[in-house]
Order: C-alpha cells, then structure tokens, then sequence
C-alpha cells in the first residue's frame, strides 16, 4: 500500500499540474494490491474528487472547450459497457499487462509529438471514435487520457482550456463508469477503506500541482513527467507477466 500511497500523491500532482495522467501513474500500483474490478472504482471514485477539485479550482467552472468534447461524451457510454465486459472476462494478470502497454503507449505517443513539435491532425468525426475509446478504458483499465489528450490537442485548445476540458470530461467518465461498476458489481466493487487512506494524499496533489501548473516550465515538465509514467508502465507488465 505504501506503493499505492505514494503513486496517489503523485499522480494527483501530476494531473493537476498538466490535466492527465493519475490513473496513468496510480493504476499499476492498484492493480497490484487490488482486485481488478476495486482496483478500477477505486481509481474512478478518487479521479472523480481530483478533477472536481480541478474543474473548480477557483470557485466557478473552469474554461471548457463544450464544441470539442460533448459529442465525444455522447459517444462514450456504450464504451462503458463494453469496458465493463472486458474488465470481466480478463485475469488480473493480464489486465495488469494491459495497463502498462496501454501506459507505455501513450507515453511514447506523447513524447514523440512533443519533440517533434507536431499537433496530430483529426477530422471532426474522430470525436466520436475517441469518445467509444475512452469509455471503453474507462471501465476496463481506468486509462481514458490518451484518446482524450489526442482528441484536445488536434482540436488545438490552449493551456487552461485543455486542463479545464479534461477536468469535465473525466468527471463524466468517472461518474458513470463508478454508477454503472456499483449497480453491476454492487457495493462489494468499491473498498472503501483503501479511497478513504488516499484521499488526504490525492488531495495534497493536487494543491501541489495546482501550484506547479502556474509556475513551472511547461515542456520541461511534461517530458519528466512522461518519463515517470513509462516506468510505472513497465513496473505493471513487468508485475503482470511475473503473476
């Protein structure tokens, strides 16, 4: 747990600092301590008091792009329960797997785009595409950023636009993917005593990094911080093909 604790904090900082990558970093380290199924509520009950703190940060609603990610949100919620279906048929070894691909991919994807100095170009109708695919992570591994941070980007939103705007999007896909994980796996889905432990640290994150978000060299710090997150990648495929 003390594993759990720290990548708690520090995905929280991270996210309130650049508006993604908690479960990135908190998600291999539940997946290992956790059921598959507690390990993804767990995740979607502390997302969802991370990005409602972040969404409003001060006081009101932040500015969120609507135009780019409510018909992505439409297009979400049959993704849930697809998520929920492949969160139910695969081991927890191979969902741990599953988890650090899916995190080393992005990562990487992320990575090359910024040396690069390249926004990825999307039509209109990839919103739609992105919304199935962030549903669909959301209930199976908790993962939904990448599509997300893919889609804002190519929509060429700015800085606090694009934090704002990922805050709205995942307290909608938190909120249903825990709604639908509680109605379909009951209350035995979520470990309450595990959310109630990282709450306090996911708090502290993300005053941090709300701190962080205004003061740090931008560019700088997304390259640390997707370094990091490749190596709890690793960490979880590692941890998966040992299982």
């Amino acid at each position: 747990m003390a594993i759990a604790a720290l990548a708690a904090f520090v995905g929280a900082f991270v996210q309130s600092a650049t508006g993604f990558g908690f479960a990135l970093v908190l998600s291999p380290a539940l997946f290992a301590v956790l059921d598959p199924v507690e390990a993804v509520t767990a995740l979607l009950a502390l997302g969802f008091l991370l990005n409602l703190l972040v969404f409003f940060e001060h006081g009101r609603p932040g500015a969120v792009d609507w135009r780019s990610i409510l018909p992505m949100l439409v297009a979400a919620v049959p993704g849930l329960v697809v998520g929920f279906a492949v969160l139910e048929a695969l081991s927890k070894e191979a969902l741990q797997v599953a988890v650090g691909v899916a995190v080393l991919l992005a990562a990487g994807w992320q990575l090359r785009q910024r040396r690069r100095q390249k926004r990825p170009a999307l039509p209109a109708s990839a919103g739609w595409a992105v919304g199935f695919l962030s549903g669909t992570l959301t209930t199976s591994i908790s993962v939904s950023g990448p599509p997300l941070v893919l889609w804002l980007e190519a929509r060429g939103v700015g800085p606090q636009e694009f934090r704002a705007s990922l805050a709205a999007s995942f307290l909608a896909l938190n909120l249903a993917g825990g709604i639908l994980l509680l109605t379909l796996e009951g209350s035995a889905a979520l470990d309450a005593a595990v959310v109630l432990a990282l709450l306090g640290l996911v708090v502290a994150g993300h005053a941090l990094g709300a701190l962080a978000f205004r003061r740090l060299d931008r560019e700088r710090f997304f390259t640390f911080v997707l370094l990091l997150v490749a190596a709890t990648g690793v960490a979880s495929v590692a941890a998966g093909l040992a299982g």
